[in-house]
């Protein structure tokens, strides 16, 4: 067993592989090392751009700017409360507040599309494989490929538990066995929805091969369910509100029998809910991937600050790309990612 030293040097994960590793923590840097449009900013960022196919107008911007938010969650929910105060006072701001609807859905819509890696680029089979050695898989990324991954094959090894009426969750059932493995979405995905009765609901259309299925709803009271920027304090409360994050929150704060983490900087600022929930957990063991193409400085930095912040767990610092599921063979080029 190595030991822990603030350096720059990272083991490779086949030094750590064979310790007990039960839990599975993936953040953004795994998506972005797939397919590095995940990596532009935000999805209010990308909304404001004029080279997407339907960039925020200047009215939905100044709605933003009025709400104090750049969460597109938000922002539906209110346009969605005001068209039913709108019915009840016989529908005079109708058609501008549909306009409006209509323009952030489909912003939200062409951000995602423009950032969102197309289903056949993405090497789902190699990250079903690796998913499977682990009892739980905790992601903070709202993206698809995970779906997609569990989806590839060997489908029965996997849990996500929407197996609720017509998809939904259902917090009074959810046992599953021991032996598969289970996905939790901590800050919800593209593909789940909130209803009118805070129940969340998966969506399943072609297998969500087109992403502009997502966005075209039939009913508009479902709301994408998926946190994308904010801070740790309001990342938390959104959700303390949804019994389905919940959920997934406090089983990462019960896991136990060692973590490992791929893909997250864990920021104070934005990811201290994570930090506590990882604290407050059973498993003494972390091991860390650390993307190994930064400074040595940054490197030392970076794991100085994680032991401080983990005090009294085990840690381990690994290069990311000696990990199955972060390693270069993922990599999707740039000629594609152009394209």
């Amino acid at each position: 067993m190595p030991d822990l030293k603030i350096d720059q040097n990272l083991v490779d994960w086949d030094e750590l592989s064979e310790l007990e590793w039960r839990n599975l923590l993936l953040g953004n840097g795994f998506s972005i090392n797939i397919w590095r449009r995940f990596g532009y900013g935000t999805l209010f960022e990308l909304a404001r751009r004029e080279d997407i196919n339907h960039p925020l107008n200047a009215q939905s911007l100044a709605l933003f700017e009025h709400i104090g938010s750049t969460n597109f969650e938000e922002v539906l929910r209110v346009l969605y409360h005001a068209k039913i105060v709108d019915q009840q006072l016989g529908n005079p701001q109708e058609v501008e507040i549909t306009a409006l609807y209509e323009s952030v859905n489909n912003a939200l819509g062409s951000a995602v599309n423009f950032a969102h890696i197309p289903r056949e680029l993405a090497d789902v089979s190699e990250i079903n494989t690796g998913l499977r050695h682990y009892n739980n898989v905790f992601t903070t990324n709202y993206d698809l490929i995970p779906y997609w991954a569990i989806m590839e094959s060997d489908t029965w090894r996997f849990k996500d538990y929407f197996w609720g009426e017509e998809g939904s969750f259902d917090s009074s059932n959810t046992s599953a066995p021991a032996d598969r493995t289970k996905l939790h979405y901590l800050h919800g995905a593209i593909h789940l929805v909130e209803l009118p009765n805070g129940k969340t609901k998966k969506l399943v259309a072609n297998r969500l091969n087109s992403l502009s299925e997502l966005f075209n709803l039939d009913h508009p009271e479902q709301f994408p369910l998926f946190i994308t920027e904010g801070s740790s304090k309001g990342k938390l409360s959104r959700i303390k509100r949804n019994d389905y994050l919940r959920f997934c929150y406090e089983n990462l704060a019960r896991s136990e029998n060692g973590l490992v983490i791929i893909g997250h900087s864990l920021d104070k600022n934005y990811d201290q809910h994570i930090i506590d929930a990882i604290l407050e957990s059973y498993s003494s063991k972390v091991a860390i991937g650390i993307w190994p193409h930064q400074e040595n400085e940054d490197i030392v930095a970076l794991k100085s600050r994680l032991t401080v912040e983990f005090k009294g767990k085990e840690l381990y610092f690994f290069n990311s790309e000696t990990h199955p599921l972060a390693s270069v063979g993922l990599n999707v080029r740039d000629e594609d990612a152009n394209g």
